[in-house]
């Protein structure tokens, strides 16, 4: 099974807001389905919290959880940003839509 690396950050919020988003986004990932990896990485690696980006490593058979899981904090947190990155391109994500939820399923499918 192939398996893409994506980087998640989050945009236009404080460092201690994109800690906490950072946990809960992990949290809820992993919660959604056994088939991804989360890691939280800093950063800058001088900071001493425990990290405000995102690595989800994962295959197509997870794309369907991650997404309906992204959308769902989403809702939670609507004025939330997250940048999506792969080593081919990134999307960025603003809110909650059908069109960016649509947006997010095709990037993350068109990367397996």
């Amino acid at each position: 099974m192939d398996q893409q690396t994506y980087i998640v950050t989050f945009e236009g919020v404080s460092p201690s807001d994109a800690q906490h988003y950072a946990e809960e986004l992990q949290d809820v990932l992993l919660d959604a389905t056994p088939d991804i990896t989360v890691k939280r990485r800093r950063a800058d690696p001088l900071t001493q919290d425990f990290g405000t980006t995102l690595i989800l490593i994962l295959g197509a058979p997870a794309v369907v959880a991650v997404v309906n899981a992204v959308r769902d904090w989403l809702i939670r947190r609507n004025s939330a940003s997250l940048i999506w990155k792969t080593a081919d391109g990134e999307l960025m994500i603003q809110g909650i839509s059908s069109k960016n939820v649509a947006e997010l399923a095709q990037f993350l499918v068109g990367k397996q």
